[in-house]
């Protein structure tokens, strides 16, 4: 596998266990989203967290 393909892969793994660990998300469809998607996604629950707009299991290490 390239280094690039193994890059995003690791990143795409990244961003599913993020979302999936506070029990937002489910598992089965993130699969099919792009890193892309999956990183706005993330990056707008991480805002929620950090304004304590809700708290779904992430500490603020996790980010």
């Amino acid at each position: 596998m390239g280094t690039l393909l193994q890059t995003t892969m690791k990143q795409k793994q990244f961003y599913i266990d993020k979302l999936t660990k506070g029990g937002k998300f489910e598992l089965h469809p993130l699969h099919y989203w792009t890193v892309a998607e999956l990183r706005k996604q993330y990056e707008r629950y991480r805002g929620e967290i950090k304004n304590g707009e809700k708290n779904h299991g992430l500490s603020e290490t996790d980010y």
